[in-house]
């Protein structure tokens, strides 16, 4: 059978047989396209790969000058070279702070293969520098094992950690611990009735302390302050005959000393209150005006027997301030005017003898301590800033939000004789009359012969004492 073709018919024909020529010409470019892209990113990334990072022949943890190879590593200690690259997990505690490279080239470190990457190689014969420095997080453990006390490992350490440790700038240019939350918690062998630790924590390095156990030597000893306080107690409370009922802030004879003090540290046997923290023993506080006093026992977290003979008697600064900047109120503390200078009325009626110092094992933490605990970006204007400002008070590890805390030094006043600075629940510091309730966080100084052995500071793993 003969096919028959109509007219018209070649035409559609032909116009079929372009289609198809179409299709395939299509398909070959698409192919060509396709290919092109993928031979050009294979060459894109194998060039970023080259210039991104590169693999190094380590021997010995050193690779040779330029001999086998285009790279040449240095590995330091400080100024020292070493002979390899220090391991991981090396017993020295090292870790890699920074690196340096000739020829422009970059270098970053990438942890947790622990190697380098270099970057940026656009010659060959390239000589890096790779710098490892003691990581200070553990500094204390290898000072304690090293023999050096606590102090001066403190004062080494305040020189390679500058986010937990501070100068104060003070004449005495103390080194304090800073922030919200430094690694600062001390096991000094405090237990409850439990055997639980209680922890402190360390204030900081004070520097031309008077100890009395040492013949009044003036000498750097580590301040600590309990991490959490004993109760909230009145600083002291007084008759309606002495500054209305109100107290009187004088500390050489207040309740809150003789609640937290042994008994050889103030004259008069009290009726209430004294020594029921030192002796962990239970009894009557004072907690309100005109003597008002509530039950209080200690017979859980009071100060543990072995933990008497770590505490230094020193002569503490009781000089009476008024509210000012920090720097000013660090001098007042520690300057010659008292809590009684007003001339009378309902609130100046006391005749307590006033002095500025006082000889004993624990007292209260100063508004200094609480000011220069601060941390952060806005340290300075804290300084001289109202504390309730955002930024400071939640920078400073001393605060709490649950309650106003007791702080040692009495208000220098023109109408009142029975007031004393507290650091308040919002961050600020402020007076109240001794009478009202406060939170009490003992604070003393470890004698000066302890050694750092264990810990890293947090309240997970605190410094341990040898």
């Amino acid at each position: 059978m003969h096919n028959i073709y109509k007219i018209g018919d070649s035409m559609k024909l032909g116009k079929y047989e372009d289609k198809d020529k179409k299709k395939r010409k299509i398909i070959l470019i698409s192919i060509s396209i396709i290919v092109i892209i993928g031979i050009s990113f294979l060459l894109i990334k194998t060039f970023a790969i080259f210039t991104e990072s590169v693999e190094f022949p380590l021997m010995n943890g050193k690779v040779d000058y330029y001999g086998n190879s285009d790279f040449y590593f240095v590995f330091y200690k400080g100024d020292k070279e070493l002979d390899e690259m220090p391991k991981k997990d090396n017993k020295e505690n090292l870790v890699f702070e920074h690196g340096e490279c000739d020829n422009g080239a970059s270098i970053e470190w990438d942890y947790d293969n622990w190697e380098p990457f270099i970057g940026n190689l656009d010659v060959g014969k390239t000589r890096c520098e790779l710098f490892f420095d003691e990581n200070f997080a553990t500094k204390f453990i290898k000072c304690g094992n090293s023999e050096k006390d606590a102090v001066t490992c403190f004062k080494e350490n305040a020189s390679v950690d500058s986010i937990n440790l501070a100068s104060d700038n003070t004449d005495d240019n103390n080194i304090r611990y800073i922030g919200a939350n430094p690694n600062n918690y001390i096991d000094i062998g405090d237990r409850d009735s439990d055997g639980k630790p209680i922890l402190w924590r360390i204030i900081g390095v004070m520097n031309n302390v008077v100890n009395l156990d040492n013949d009044e030597q003036q000498e750097s000893l580590i301040k600590i302050i309990r991490a959490d306080s004993i109760g909230s107690y009145s600083w002291d409370s007084s008759d309606s005959k002495s500054n209305g009922g109100y107290g009187i802030n004088e500390w050489s004879q207040a309740d809150a000393m003789k609640l937290i003090n042994k008994k050889d540290t103030y004259l008069d046997e009290p009726e209430i209150g004294g020594s029921l923290y030192w002796n962990r023993e239970a009894g009557k506080c004072y907690s309100g005006p005109t003597n008002s006093n509530s039950d209080c026992s200690f017979t859980t977290n009071g100060l543990s027997e072995n933990v008497k003979d770590k505490l230094v008697k020193v002569r503490w600064n009781t000089g009476a301030a008024k509210y000012d900047e920090i720097r000013n109120m660090y001098n007042m503390e520690r300057g010659s005017a008292t809590g009684r200078e007003c001339p009378g009325g309902n609130y100046c009626t006391d005749t307590v003898e006033r002095t500025t110092t006082w000889d004993g094992y624990l007292t209260l933490m100063y508004p200094s301590d609480y000011g220069y605990a601060v941390g952060g970006d806005k340290r300075e204007t804290c300084l001289t800033d109202n504390y309730s400002v955002k930024g400071c008070f939640d920078n400073d590890w001393l605060f709490d939000s649950t309650s106003a805390q007791w702080t040692l030094t009495p208000e220098n006043n023109a109408s009142s004789a029975g007031k004393a600075f507290k650091i308040t629940n919002q961050g600020g510091r402020d007076t109240s009359f001794t009478n009202s309730l406060g939170a009490i966080r003992p604070v003393g100084y470890l004698k000066s012969n302890f050694k750092i052995t264990d810990g890293d500071g947090t309240s997970d793993n605190p410094y341990k004492l040898s």
